[in-house]
């Protein structure tokens, strides 16, 4: 735009603007529009074949993906400051896939075209040189993206489609006018339960939300949902990353600091570790000065702080009680020492006591290196130049909400796991050297 435009400034130097459309199409997979036959084990030694359990899709259309992309790069101060930003909107219709079919019809899927899939997002890189010197450089580097995926329509009437199973009672789903991946799972009662409709009439009830102070019986134990409901999604708001190289004549030095927020992560590791009693938090010290693990006549026991008695009425309403179950108009905050071991016991089941804000600061990267060019006997083997490096990957983890485990290991590269940790082994630091030689 600068050059279409003339514009000469010390202040911009360059400013271009960009945009693009695309259309993709999309295929089933193979042998899929029609029934097929595959081999099964032998039967009384004789050939054994099962046909297909997926109903043959009829009048199937392919799958369409419209992309629509827009942005803007700018450069300052004689390119010392230099602005990218970007939006894009995805739309994918007709989606090919499997739902779930009665299996009194012989089959157990059908493959039909559904829904429509929103992605959109905003992208942001920042690149500054804050010090610019004969021996010294310092440059800067930002980087910030958020994305929102939403479930635009389903098929038909579908209220949901499952995704896929998070392991212990948690599900992930999409559903219509929300993004996708909604995590679903039993969670603690507490003192407000407000119906959720899946129509404007409310004759259709999709689930119970609740909200404020968890709720404990008599017992001081918490409660938990008769049926599952909306913990939250699995996908963070936004993504970010900042790094800072320094060049001081031959010498190299950078570090990178990722950060992330949001996105649930449901932890089988932390219920199974608490249900069993390994993780450090089930010996701690409570207020009484005790091992929460002593007996509740040796002042041991824990007490869940911030609750209050209550019970969940067969309507689904909430009633508050007193210590002794009585009941009261007045919520009566919580006293009551439970058992160590039941309390450990609870978080079997009840998903939302294990399910955690996957927010990070990473420390992801430093890179420390050296250039040699002024070495005689390099030169004589015609090497101009050779730089040494080390590198030190996953150093430090600066701040997370989940405790016990790196809020990364859930992730994988494919989207049937995103959000479900599930006994994960622990994540590792890396170190390690490069060698470059120019010739």
């Amino acid at each position: 735009l600068t050059d279409a435009l003339g514009i000469e400034s010390t202040v911009l130097s360059f400013m271009k603007l960009r945009a693009s459309y695309a259309e993709v199409g999309g295929t089933a997979g193979a042998y899929s529009l029609n029934g097929t036959y595959g081999a099964a084990q032998p039967y009384d030694g004789n050939p054994s074949l099962g046909y297909t359990s997926t109903i043959p899709p009829l009048g199937l259309k392919p799958q369409r993906k419209q992309s629509k992309e827009a942005g803007i790069e700018m450069r300052f101060f004689n390119n010392r400051l230099a602005l990218d930003a970007a939006f894009y909107r995805e739309n994918t219709k007709n989606q090919i896939m499997n739902i779930a079919v009665s299996r009194t019809s012989g089959f157990s899927n059908q493959t039909i075209n559904a829904g429509n899939l929103q992605n959109q997002g905003i992208e942001l890189q920042l690149l500054a040189t804050a010090i610019q010197k004969k021996d010294f450089n310092w440059d800067i580097t930002v980087n910030w993206s958020t994305n929102e995926n939403k479930v635009v329509e389903l098929y038909g009437d579908m209220k949901y489609l499952y995704l896929y199973d998070a392991s212990w009672g948690a599900y992930v789903y999409a559903i219509p006018g929300e993004e996708y991946g909604t995590l679903w799972g039993y969670a603690i009662v507490r003192e407000k339960a407000t119906p959720v409709y899946y129509d404007k009439e409310k004759t259709q009830l999709s689930h119970i939300e609740y909200s404020g102070r968890p709720l404990v019986g008599t017992n001081g134990r918490y409660i938990r949902s008769g049926a599952r409901t909306d913990l939250g999604n699995i996908y963070p708001d936004w993504f970010g990353g900042v790094n800072n190289a320094f060049n001081y004549k031959d010498l190299t030095f950078s570090f990178l600091v990722d950060f992330r927020k949001g996105g649930l992560i449901h932890s089988v590791t932390n219920m199974f570790g608490k249900y069993t009693g390994i993780l450090e938090e089930t010996a701690a010290t409570n207020a009484n000065g005790k091992n929460i693990r002593d007996p509740l006549s040796e002042g041991g026991g824990i007490l869940i702080d911030g609750a209050v008695y209550g019970k969940v009425l067969s309507d689904g309403t909430i009633q508050f009680i007193d210590a002794a179950g009585a009941n009261v108009t007045t919520p009566v905050e919580n006293t009551t020492y439970s058992d160590a071991n039941a309390w450990a016991y609870g978080f079997y089941g009840k998903n939302e006591l294990t399910t955690y804000d996957g927010s990070f600061v990473k420390l992801r990267e430093v890179a420390v290196g050296y250039s040699f060019n002024k070495i005689e006997f390099l030169r004589k083997a015609g090497i101009k130049n050779l730089n040494l490096a080390l590198v030190g990957r996953n150093l430090w983890i600066i701040h997370k909400n989940i405790p016990n485990l790196d809020p990364e290991v859930s992730n994988s590269a494919g989207n049937t796991s995103v959000g479900a940790e599930n006994n994960a082994i622990p994540s590792t630091r890396s170190y390690g050297f490069n060698i470059k030689l120019d010739f």
